[in-house]
């Protein structure tokens, strides 16, 4: 089979939980605890990739990455010091894992991030930076966005991150308006850093999802000829937004017996 142009990837927190058909890449995680360098909290803490063996489902040839931070991450400014960029090096190392997927939603340290994400390079590991990329990214004369902004600069100019990762959604889809406002206009502003399209990677999530604003996203990847999609809670999507996923970049039809059912599962991330 010719591999697509696109990426597709997508995003569980259970490491049970297969890849979709025709998956290039998929993130366990968020590891949200930064502290212990688990999933959950410091209080209730989950799975740790120090101690998880990366999945690697039968069948499945794609890249498998655990990410670190996430939606309510915590404490700000990690990695804090070279022991704890040693610990995530040494986590995906011992693992097996590709490499790692720093989503930034609590203030990260990016000259440590960015000294991380060498070091994994250095020994041929994967690297991702998310972010969210909505009002705060496009209002860059703002204190926030301008520091925003400046991330990101920082991250492509280094040379060490492979993929862009674009959050345009928040716990469900982005109405209509703010994804025509704002996606375009973000992934043209991450070029402008000195990205190349090849690297920039539009994510959305399948709660709110519909035909329209599925096409919307789709065409700013095929228009803009980025790097790909990747999918939160993508075992919820419908068949039917699988198939056009599929179809739109360019993936031969899912094998019947993974084509799902019609029915969404309502379960766990």
């Amino acid at each position: 089979m010719t591999r697509p142009t696109f990426e597709l990837g997508g995003w569980s927190q259970t490491l049970t939980r297969e890849p979709m058909p025709h998956f290039t890449q998929m993130m366990y995680g968020m590891v949200t605890n930064l502290d212990g360098l688990t999933t959950g909290t410091a209080g209730t803490p989950g799975w740790s990739p120090a101690t998880s063996p990366a999945p690697r489902p039968h069948g499945y040839t794609g890249k498998v990455l655990w990410t670190y931070g996430g939606g309510l991450c915590s404490p700000k400014a990690k990695p804090a010091d070279q022991d704890e960029i040693d610990a995530i090096v040494k986590a995906t190392l011992d693992n097996d894992w590709d490499g790692v997927d720093f989503d930034d939603e609590c203030q990260m340290n990016i000259p440590n991030v960015i000294a991380t994400m060498q070091r994994l390079k250095q020994r041929h590991k994967q690297t991702r930076f998310g972010f969210i990329s909505g009002y705060t990214y496009n209002t860059p004369a703002s204190g926030t966005g301008m520091a925003l902004n400046d991330k990101v600069r920082q991250v492509v100019r280094s040379g060490h991150c492979d993929q862009i990762v674009h959050y345009c959604y928040a716990s469900r889809m982005w109405t209509d308006a703010e994804i025509e406002r704002y996606v375009g206009q973000s992934l043209e502003r991450t070029l402008a850093h000195g990205a190349l399209p090849a690297q920039l990677i539009l994510a959305l999530t399948s709660r709110g999802l519909s035909d329209h604003n599925l096409q919307l996203f789709l065409d700013q990847v095929t228009r803009q000829r980025i790097g790909g999609l990747y999918i939160w809670a993508y075992h919820q999507l419908l068949p039917s937004h699988q198939r056009t996923i599929f179809e739109h970049l360019g993936f031969e039809p899912a094998p019947a017996a993974c084509s799902g059912s019609g029915t969404v599962v309502q379960d766990p991330l």
